[in-house]
């Protein structure tokens, strides 16, 4: 014995939980040999592997603490091994126990079961990948078949597959296939383990993945819209699993996987408090514009944020604080989360498809999702406008009846005049972009007026003529005060020209 029963498992720092698990393993003598080492595919996350005489008995010891063990803090990860799993990596040269076992350190072992052997030949792995891409490419050509002939059950099909290409890894890298949880479950775990998973299914919420949800709300499984992002995860997913099997062959003591690329961007001083930013997980340059103004060349560029989750306070301050730099380098930014994206593709691909590139990504936080992009999308104005946050039929009418008729003049709210420029731009912009901006900031919506190439010089010079009135600090900033403006005269027909330049009736 290498420890007395009561000490061999205290010299790691496991939780009390754990340690009782392990030792009540030992006494009914269910454990023949523990190791405890890192994974190979992430070195911040810790195994422990146990290799057992009997897995459905030592699971019921554990019951459902690993998993909240692993997606705790302590981030160890227990996984059960028995002989079959030992026999069956033997039979195919897997390199799992030379990879994983032996660089891992031993802190129990029964005296009775002889240590696996760690011999591995690169040949006989050559062929179990070659296995793999035959069973994958027979499985692909069964799904082709029943999604040419639109048969039921086309998406559980691809489903299936993902199952196997992910038993695949799981195999190589942890050691067993983990039959007993759903794929979601099984996805959680590898995207922690190994992190460039992640960049396979967006997620809905921290346990759900949005396209893997959307699948199985159809009873008959059928091919429908979604089958185009289906095909794209399934050749991602084939793509991560063969750069693994490469990995794994060059037996380094860490797999080290290519995460998504960027494009540099020469201005990237100006975005450091963005980059450093824990909220902000990817940034796309989408467009930009050049223009001479005050006798100086002013560049402005087109800035999609994809963050983690809703936008904070602080991180709209930052936006602001970029936004309203008095520069020759400006910037219009928008910024949404993931899941915000994914839920409106149906009604707004058109716009977010062209930005949403690998050529216009100029920064990554790390191993992200791409958009699932449908087939198909209807851009329907009626259903977006149920996103913007005013009573566009209310701002409409009162535009249409109070500023536009009147003739001599206006007693108006900052707040209002405020709340008529946004609402009505957020629709302008909805019509020519099929995007509903959730940005209240008037420089940002005018440059979105901008983008969508319909801003005429009248509309420029109606913008230079109405600045005091645009560009009103205290409501732009949210501290409104609920003063009253008089307009008439020129500045009442300026505002007025300046409604009727972007009225959609």
């Amino acid at each position: 014995m290498m420890e007395t029963k009561k000490e061999f498992f205290k010299k790691v720092d496991f939780t009390k939980k754990l340690q009782n698990g392990l030792l009540t393993l030992v006494s009914q003598k269910l454990l023949r040999i523990a190791w405890y080492g890192h994974a190979v595919s992430n070195k911040k996350i810790k195994i422990l592997w146990l290799y057992v005489k009997n897995k459905k008995e030592a699971a019921a010891v554990f019951s459902d603490q690993n998993r909240a063990l692993f997606f705790a803090d302590k981030e160890v990860l227990v996984v059960l091994l028995d002989e079959d799993d030992v026999t069956k990596h033997k039979k195919i040269s897997s390199p799992f126990i030379h990879s994983s076992l032996t660089k891992a350190e031993v802190l129990y072992t029964d005296d009775e079961t002889a240590m696996p052997s760690d011999y591995y030949f690169w040949e006989y792995f050559k062929k179990f990948k070659e296995r793999y891409i035959e069973r994958q490419q027979l499985l692909k050509s069964y799904t082709d078949d029943f999604i040419k002939d639109e048969l039921e059950g086309s998406c559980y099909l691809y489903l299936k597959g993902f199952a196997t290409d992910l038993g695949a890894v799981e195999l190589l890298l942890l050691g067993t296939i983990n039959e007993k949880d759903s794929l979601t479950e099984r996805l959680l775990i590898m995207e922690k383990t190994c992190p460039v998973w992640k960049t396979v299914f967006v997620k809905q919420d921290t346990d759900t993945f949005y396209l893997i949800e959307q699948q199985s709300l159809s009873e008959a499984g059928m091919y429908d819209d979604w089958g185009k992002a289906l095909k794209k995860a399934q050749k991602k997913i084939k793509n991560i699993v063969l750069q693994i099997f490469d990995e794994l062959d060059k037996n380094k003591q860490i797999v080290s996987l290519q995460q998504q690329d960027t494009v540099p961007f020469k201005y990237s001083d100006h975005l450091k408090q963005l980059q450093s930013n824990e909220e902000v997980e990817e940034i796309f340059l989408f467009h930009e514009t050049v223009s001479y103004l005050d006798n100086k060349t002013v560049r402005c560029f087109y800035l999609l944020l994809i963050t983690k989750d809703k936008v904070s306070k602080p991180l709209q301050e930052i936006i602001r604080e970029i936004e309203t730099a008095d520069d020759e380098v400006q910037f219009a930014i928008i910024a949404h989360n993931r899941f915000y994206i994914q839920d409106n593709v149906y009604v707004q691909q058109g716009f977010y498809k062209k930005m949403c590139k690998s050529g216009n990504r100029i920064h990554t936080s790390g191993y992200q999702p791409a958009i699932h992009w449908r087939n198909n999308w209807y851009s329907d104005f009626h259903e977006n406008l149920f996103d913007i946050k005013y009573s566009t039929k209310d701002i409409a009418s009162f535009v249409d009846n109070n500023i536009l008729v009147t003739a001599d003049y206006l007693e108006i709210t900052s707040k209002k005049v405020h709340e008529c420029f946004v609402c009505t731009l957020q629709m302008y912009i909805l019509y020519h972009l099929d995007y509903v901006p959730n940005s209240k900031n008037i420089n940002t919506l005018l440059q979105l007026v901008r983008y969508a190439g319909e801003a005429t010089e009248e509309f420029e010079q109606l913008v230079q003529n109405i600045k005091p009135l645009l560009f009103d600090d205290e409501v732009d900033k949210n501290k409104v005060r609920e003063k009253n403006i008089r307009l008439e005269g020129q500045m009442l027909q300026n505002l007025q020209a300046f409604f009727k330049s972007i009225n959609l009736s």
